[in-house]
């Protein structure tokens, strides 16, 4: 085999090792979530208006994506998942049942103090981006707070997703590119770390849609409507400390 014939085939296993990001499609129940419909979620969210340095960073990584066919989270839809009311769409759980929900995770969250994390660095995945969150303490704990709530009011039968580590999305990807040439992009953002301090959380109604894009594509765009917001009040006992008594 002549050189130009090993270089060439040397150069097609690099393009087959090369990682891309490929269309979001959001899930629900283990399938395609249903284009429109409504799901229950507590997030956390971030609100730019105070975190500056989370809106700076932010800013970069929409920059950094602007070349890639990603649609970058508006700062009204960034957000943390902490979990999914997974067991039905949210027309139809009745108000009283959405009552119940909202007594449980006050009663649950009600010893649980501000949550100071790092935020970043800004990661390149199959479905978009993402910015990373550290420590993982306080985020797993206030997750296996609101899943307990949820448990109580609607059964095991809600928590149907493994949400994996927690992350602030920063957008999904509508048709395939490389996620290589995304990463080295958002590597060039410095500094990439920042401070966020959550002081509550927010039970939301949140939609996907589908929405035109150029070539005929389409992309999973996000939306939701307030619930209620939940603060983080902490336990005075426990001042100084995410966490309270469990």
């Amino acid at each position: 085999m002549g050189r130009t014939a090993i270089a060439a085939r040397h150069h097609d296993h690099l393009r087959k090792e090369e990682e891309t990001v490929e269309k979001f499609v959001p899930k629900f129940q283990g399938t395609p979530w249903p284009d429109g419909a409504r799901i229950l979620h507590v997030y956390a969210v971030p609100d730019l208006t105070t975190d500056l340095p989370l809106a700076s960073l932010v800013g970069e990584c929409r920059e950094a994506m602007r070349p890639f066919p990603i649609t970058a989270l508006s700062d009204d839809t960034l957000h943390c998942t902490i979990e999914m009311v997974a067991d039905t769409t949210s027309d139809k759980i009745t108000a009283p049942e959405r009552d119940e929900l909202l007594a449980a995770l006050r009663k649950h969250l009600a010893t649980v103090g501000p949550l100071e994390v790092v935020v970043g660095s800004p990661i390149a995945n199959r479905a978009g981006a993402f910015l990373d969150m550290s420590p993982d303490e306080g985020l797993v704990d206030l997750r296996e707070r609101v899943r307990d709530a949820i448990r109580e009011v609607r059964g095991a039968g809600a928590l149907l997703h493994d949400g994996g580590r927690h992350h602030i999305s920063l957008g999904y990807a509508w048709a395939e590119a490389s996620s290589d040439a995304l990463q080295r992009a958002l590597r060039r953002i410095s500094p990439s770390h920042v401070p966020v301090r959550f002081t509550s959380v927010h039970l939301l109604d949140v939609r996907f849609q589908q929405r035109p894009r150029p070539l005929g594509e389409s992309a999973w765009e996000l939306s939701w409507e307030p619930v209620t917001t939940i603060e983080l009040p902490g336990n005075p006992a426990d001042a100084g400390s995410p966490l309270g008594a469990r």
